[in-house]
């Protein structure tokens, strides 16, 4: 993956992985590189389900806030078992440009 990692006047991204499962699990990191290295680390150490594909947005200074008010939005679709959402990909993308669209502002 390359994505450079943000210095804190850019704050951070908004990381959203596709997982073997079909579920989306969406995470807030200044270092999106190091974040999907991990969790594929641990895929292998834990037995966690890999990782399918990798969405990335644009830096933003309340990047924790945004992806806050990312996860609202999809609370509807929130797996009860885990941190992921089911929730099909172009829905995803819809509610996150809806969310990336307010942060903007």
């Amino acid at each position: 993956m390359n994505v450079a990692s943000a210095t804190p006047e850019e704050g951070g991204y908004i990381v959203a992985m596709e997982l073997a499962t079909g579920a989306i699990r969406i995470a807030a990191t200044r270092q999106p590189a190091k974040y999907v290295n991990a969790w594929r680390h641990n895929v292998r150490r834990y037995g966690l389900p890999d990782i399918v594909r990798v969405l990335v947005s644009r830096p933003y200074l309340r990047y924790e806030a945004v992806k806050r008010g990312l996860a609202g939005l999809l609370a509807d679709y929130k797996d009860a078992d885990s941190e992921a959402f089911q929730v099909e990909v172009d829905v995803f993308t819809a509610k996150a440009r809806e969310m990336f669209s307010a942060a903007a502002r």
